[in-house]
């Protein structure tokens, strides 16, 4: 293990070390909790998917739950690891999306059908959303207090409204804890990095001759930034075109002669002047096609992406961040108190505050559309005898010229997230005064308030005037800019360009809610139970933007020194670094009303011990979309003791949200990938009209040229053309046509649980379940990568004809001076069609080891959860082919499909002494639109525990302990992997320290 014992965590262990010699000198009295892991023991019931108090256990939709030894086991700070890892998520944003990132949040994508679809609930009700998109980010939750996690698949719009279009995560809280409870702990990984710390206090218990208890913690954690360097796979990464040396793509129609480049660079026609030309630090040029004249500055920044006779590019993985910090508060309270005996008075309050940062490579400029490039004119007085010789071989050796770089003289972007979330929710419940009916009426508001400040970004005006400037820059500020080459400026001149910025976010939400439940009547087979109420919610969002962030300026011709155009446009958004967005406001409300019964149907008959009907409609009425309606139909099917078979049919709806409604025109930096894989075989990506790639080389690579031309790449670049970066220019915003989404869902499963008399197989229990969804008029956008491929007709099926005007390709253009894709439109619309289905299963077995003829030192129990994806796909338009996605990957965040995936776990108990070995792992991949292929992985984790005595516990794990490194290829979502998918911190460590009085 590397050693690196900084004082920040030499306090760690003190506190660590503190917390134990406070247990271990305590008075003797333990934690009072109606059973052994702090749960109580509740004769009555209610389970996730349904509002019907009930007797037993049994739910009709899949669910899988998730315990509080399970959260401990994974060994991580925040909640989102552990749920990752379960087969039914697929990775979206977590500590790993630095960019695009998510201030730190961390949301949940069941089925990989988006965070939006996956509701998220504290307790059976519902929590503040933490952006306009109405996802909820479960760092906010209170882990010390996390009873237990209850995952659902398929519909459940009618018990909970909007959202729950692929299930629901209910988060389960702990409202009876008794005692005192402290919590500990300290990790980090084997390279003595990205260092981990919690620690938290909980008290709680009953009052007034137990009419009311009282539950209050605390808790501070936190998580230290590991920077993309320190790992190998990633210290190479994103590559890109703009560098720190600058870079100029010439005017189509005013080219350096073909024959001076064959002198200038040595070679005969090696390079064509249409291609990207970068500055090398004596002053001279050199071509990034092949790397000709190129003259490192020194360093993996420059250096390693440097290989003679390829294409040259700088290495922005050498400054960029792998796993972004986090500092959290979290603190709850939570209180009932029984005033009657039909009325009881509860309540409970959230509070969360934490920050992070977000550290990327200086700024690029002239960064997102629809923003020009810089223009230097010919006078500039920095420019050098070999640049004075490329521009005098031009047509007009006069005019100005386009230029384009990353600004590391000012270093690099630093976006600081602070976010602080409150929620309250007060009501009151009871027994009605007939039969076992009971009420609950309750309110709830919630609020998300965050900043985010920004540094790094440039002001493209400020430096077109310094390059407009007759000596420089040098009458604005101290020593001027000299473009060429690596940069060093003044600090007069870095204050002249830089621009620190400010955004706000303000998220609220409030809902009233009254329901009754309780018995109808009597049939053969039991009694009717029934549940109805009613919920009004209403959502605002406000967004407000820095002032220059949302500033655009003319696009105007350049003018030269005699006040005439000389080539070229100037203009457009005026800061580049972080992408500039513009103010959002909006709000929705609704009122809703929700019926469920629960029909006893037959009973006692042969192979049907028990059949019951589960049904539920919901009618809600939005202020936006008007009158929508959700249902369901679910069957539980007692076939004999130990058998159940469940299932049924669910219909959910998703209202759009304030931002994909209110949503303005911002500026977005898509990925796309790249045209060559790590290898340098051709792929299917990047630039279409890429030269490298596989849609130039493959069989239709002359109706892929020709399309090229039909777009704007000019002739005398066809047959030259490069585009180095993985990202290119865009937009993105909302629509306030959006109507809704609706899902069919269904689902088919068993739940098999023996009464064998053995007490080796006694405690053996099983359950399988199918499942499959189906949603209609998809709220989304088609993705640059996917309007690049449609409209190159890289599956063969969305543009057989290239034509220039097919639907896809519609969505972009292309710079008229460069080539280069710019105005991607990836704005928000109700597309076609999405859907999945697979396989759930689990199986859990403890048993005795003496109860195997073994000597009697201990038990076993082993949990085994498999998910197989049938299906996942996915049709952008009302007819169009249908995108098959299982068993694949991409560049896109939320894009990863693994066919198979698995969540392994064996303990091992002997006394007061417990090991853990937990393996996960994720199948083999092909990345999307290429035949290579990523191979199935595999990760082990150990954890072992000591129970010192009744008050004091102990726990160290290891995780990924064979050091398992990630899968990876170019370009990657980040890093060349997908961070939110594949470990990439390697092996860490952590130990921890429990104490219950």
């Amino acid at each position: 293990m590397i050693c690196s014992f900084t004082r920040q965590r030499l306090l760690a262990s003190t506190m660590i070390g503190g917390f134990a010699a406070i247990a271990f000198a305590a008075a003797p009295a333990a934690a009072q909790t109606e059973d052994s892991d702090g749960v109580s023991s509740v004769g009555e019931i209610v389970v996730t998917g349904s509002r019907i108090v009930r007797q037993d256990y049994n739910s009709t939709s899949p669910i899988v739950t998730v315990g509080r030894e399970d959260f401990q086991a994974a060994g991580s700070v925040t909640a989102e690891t552990l749920m990752n890892d379960m087969p039914q998520f697929m990775p979206g944003t977590s500590h790993g999306s630095v960019n695009p990132g998510n201030g730190g949040q961390a949301n949940l994508n069941l089925r990989g059908l988006g965070t939006n679809r996956t509701l998220v609930l504290m307790n059976g009700r519902r929590i503040v959303p933490s952006n306009a998109n109405g996802t909820v980010d479960i760092n906010i939750l209170p882990a010390a207090l996390i009873r237990n996690v209850e995952v659902i698949s398929g519909g459940a719009s009618a018990a909970y409204g909007s959202d729950a279009l692929a299930g629901v995560a209910n988060f389960i809280i702990d409202e009876s804890f008794s005692g005192v409870h402290i919590d500990a702990q300290y990790g980090e990984t084997e390279r003595g990095d990205g260092a981990t710390q919690s620690y938290t206090i909980t008290m709680g218990g009953n009052f007034n001759d137990d009419r009311g208890n009282a539950v209050f913690s605390i808790g501070r954690s936190t998580r230290e930034a590991i920077m993309s360097v320190a790992r190998d796979f990633s210290a190479v990464s994103g590559r890109n075109s703009v560098s720190p040396l600058g870079l100029t793509t010439f005017d189509s129609a005013n080219l350096p002669s073909q024959s001076f480049l064959n002198t200038y660079l040595n070679c005969a026609n090696c390079v064509t002047p249409t291609g990207e030309f970068g500055y090398n630090p004596d002053g001279s040029l050199f071509s990034y096609l092949g790397a000709h004249n190129f003259k490192s500055p020194g360093g993996p920044a420059y250096d390693a992406y440097h290989q003679p006779g390829v294409a040259w590019a700088f290495n922005t993985g050498a400054t960029g961040m792998l796993s972004i910090p986090l500092e959290r508060w979290n603190g709850y309270a939570g209180a009932r108190y029984k005033l009657t005996d039909s009325a009881e008075l509860y309540g409970n309050m959230l509070y969360t505050q934490y920050s992070s940062d977000i550290r990327l490579a200086a700024t690029p400029m002239p960064g997102p559309s629809p923003t020009y490039g810089f223009r230097i004119p010919s006078t500039n007085p920095f420019i050098s005898s070999d640049l004075r010789a490329f521009l005098n071989s031009r047509a007009d050796p006069n005019a100005s010229f386009g230029y384009n770089k990353r600004f590391d003289a000012i270093g690099g972007r630093l976006a600081r997230d602070s976010t602080t979330v409150f929620q309250v929710t007060t009501g009151v419940r009871g027994d009605l005064p007939f039969r076992d009916w009971r009420y609950d009426v309750s309110a709830q508001y919630g609020r998300v308030d965050n900043s985010t400040e920004q540094s790094g970004n440039v002001s493209r005006s400020a430096v077109q005037r310094l390059l407009d400037d007759p000596t420089g820059g040098a009458n604005i500020c101290e020593g001027g800019f000299n473009p060429f080459g690596l940069t060093s400026l003044s600090a007069a001149c870095i204050n002249y360009i830089n621009r620190n910025s400010k955004n706000a976010t303000l998220s609220e939400q409030s809902i009233v809610e009254a329901s009754i439940q309780g018995g109808l009547f009597e049939l053969p087979a039991g009694q009717v139970r029934f549940a109805a109420g009613v919920q009004y919610r209403e959502d605002t969002f406000s967004f407000r933007p820095d002032a220059g962030l949302s500033q655009s300026n003319p696009i105007v011709d350049h003018l030269g020194a005699n006040g005439l155009p000389d080539g070229g446009k100037i203009g457009g958004v005026e800061v580049a670094g972080f992408n500039p967005v513009q103010p959002l406001t909006g709000s929705t409300n609704s009122t809703e009303f929700f019926i469920e019964a629960l029909i006893p149907v037959v009973a006692d008959l042969p192979f049907v011990q028990s059949l019951d009907l589960n049904l539920a409609y919901r009618y809600s009425d939005y202020a936006t979309i008007g009158g929508v309606s959700a249902y369901k139909a679910d069957v539980d099917w007692a076939v004999f003791d130990g058998l159940r078979v469940r299932g049924g049919l669910q219909r959910a709806v998703r209202a759009p949200s304030i931002g994909e409604l209110y949503g303005n025109r911002d500026i977005d930096s898509p990925q796309i990938g790249a045209p060559q894989n790590a290898a340098g075989a051709p792929v299917f990506g990047g630039d279409p009209c890429d030269i490298r790639g596989a849609y130039r080389n493959g069989p239709n690579a002359a109706q892929v040229k020709a399309l090229c031309l039909a777009q704007g790449l000019s002739a005398a670049a066809i047959d030259s053309y490069v585009f180095n970066s993985t990202q290119i220019q865009g937009f993105v915003g909302g629509n306030r046509d959006l109507k809704e989404e609706t899902a069919d869902s269904w689902t088919l499963g068993a739940v098999y649980r023996p009464k064998f008399d053995h007490p080796l197989l006694s405690r053996v229990s099983a359950s399988v379940d199918y499942y499959s969804i189906e949603i209609k008029d998809v709220i989304g956008s088609i993705t640059a990568a996917n309007q690049l491929q449609g409209c190159f007709n890289a599956t063969g099926l969305t543009n057989a004809t290239y034509d220039v005007n097919n639907g896809y390709c519609q969505l972009f253009q292309r710079d008229a001076s460069t080539g280069n894709i710019v105005n991607s439109l990836g704005l928000l619309q109700n597309l076609a069609t999405m859907k999945t289905s697979g396989v759930d299963l689990q199986v859990d077995w403890g048993f005795d080891l003496v109860d195997a003829g073994l000597p009697d030192v201990g038990s076993l129990n082993l949990n085994f959860v498999v998910g197989w994806l049938e299906t996942w796909e996915r049709q952008d338009a009302a007819g169009g082919p249908f995108n098959a996605r299982t068993g694949t990957i991409d560049s896109t965040n939320g894009f990863t499909f693994p066919e198979w995936k698995f969540l392994t776990s064996v303990n091992y108990k002997y006394g007061d002494y417990g090991v853990g070995v937990r393996w996960r792992r994720v199948g083999e991949m092909q990345i999307y639109n290429t035949a290579n292929k990523l191979d199935a992985i595999d990760y082990f984790d150990l954890m072992g525990t000591w129970t010192v005595n009744e008050r004091v516990s102990l726990r160290a794990g290891v995780n990924n302990l064979t050091d398992q490194a990630p899968r990876t290829w170019t370009p990657g979502i980040q890093a060349n992997t997908d961070p939110s998918t594949y470990d990439t911190l390697g092996r860490r460590y952590f130990v921890g320290l429990t104490s219950r009085f």
